[in-house]
């Protein structure tokens, strides 16, 4: 889930601010749609991690708790 989160920011990074090194312009503001969606997923990604990383800790505390 990490890398989903941070693959889906790099990609929206380089659609909005683009890329002088390798002459890639911005496209934000030639395909919204596309930077909506990307924005979404990134989000989607985010919070997905989050809910990962509270599951492992529910999960962690409920083993705790068993074995003890």
């Amino acid at each position: 889930m990490a890398s989903a989160t941070g693959s889906s920011g790099s990609v929206a990074y380089i659609g909005l601010k683009g890329n002088s090194h390798v002459l890639w312009s911005k496209i934000c503001n030639i395909f919204g749609k596309f930077c909506r969606h990307i924005g979404s997923a990134t989000a989607l990604s985010l919070v997905a991690s989050i809910v990962l990383v509270l599951l492992v800790l529910v999960s962690s505390f409920t083993i705790y708790r068993r074995s003890v």
